[in-house]
This record gives C-alpha cells, sequence and structure tokens, in this order.
C-alpha cells in the first residue's frame, strides 16, 4: 500500500501518511478455548446443516429453578469471552449457562460468502438455540 497525499485539504497537503501495518496472512477464525472444569463444549445444529459452538456450564445444586442464561459475544470474539469468569460465575449461582459462537466465530462453522452473516442471520441462529434449550 502507498502512501497518500491529502491534496484535498490545501493546508495538509504536504502531509504524508504511511500505513503503520498491512496483514499479510489471512486471519484465524478458529481459536480453541481449553475449557474450566465443569464446561462443556456442544455444537448445536442449525436448519441450515451448520454448527454453532456452545459452551456450557451446569449449575451448581440450587433450591429453586432458575431460567437458564445465554451469553452472546460481540465483535471479535466468540463463547470463550464468557467462559472464564461469567459462565462459572452464574453456574455457581444457581444458573444452568450458555455462551454461543456466532457463525464465523470460535469453532462455529464458517458459511459461506464473503461475511458471516447478517443481523439477521445471527438473530434465527440465536433463537434456533434459544428455543431448543428451553424444550
Amino acid at each position: 500500500m502507498a502512501s497518500s497525499s491529502l491534496t484535498s485539504f490545501p493546508c495538509l497537503s504536504s502531509l504524508t501518511i504511511k500505513p503503520m501495518a498491512a496483514l499479510t496472512n489471512p486471519p484465524r477464525t478458529k481459536t480453541p478455548y481449553e475449557l474450566k472444569k465443569g464446561q462443556n463444549r456442544l455444537f448445536h445444529k442449525l436448519p441450515s446443516g451448520l454448527k454453532m459452538e456452545v459452551i456450557e456450564q451446569r449449575r451448581s445444586k440450587s433450591e429453586r429453578e432458575n431460567p437458564p442464561l445465554v451469553f452472546v459475544h460481540g465483535s471479535y470474539h466468540a463463547a470463550w469471552c464468557w467462559a472464564e469468569h461469567w459462565l462459572p460465575f452464574f453456574s455457581s449461582s444457581g444458573f444452568d449457562s450458555y455462551a454461543v459462537s456466532l457463525l464465523g466465530q470460535g469453532e462455529s462453522d464458517e458459511p459461506l460468502g464473503t461475511v458471516a452473516g447478517t443481523l439477521q442471520v445471527f438473530e434465527t441462529c440465536n433463537v434456533h438455540f434459544l428455543y431448543w434449550i428451553v424444550t
């Protein structure tokens, strides 16, 4: 990538910007996470046939029935970001806890195409998983 001049701004026309970094290797989408004690890795099969990674940690003995908790990561993360601290905390507090990896992230399957999915695709995957755990 060559340096570029900012000619559209006269006061900055002599300024040259050089890139600080360039990616030379394709990014890795599969990052294995070593599970903690009491955690299991499941692969939930979606209607499309793709599999979505789920890290689960079942509740410790509890006096009352609590609803299950499902954790969904943000950009550039996967289920592992919840498995480190949050799943152990909530499972010890009496909740079955699940962390999902959206398609194309973590150990989930990567769909064909230039992007892993749209918000509608992610919503559909999560709703399908939620229906599966409550029925």
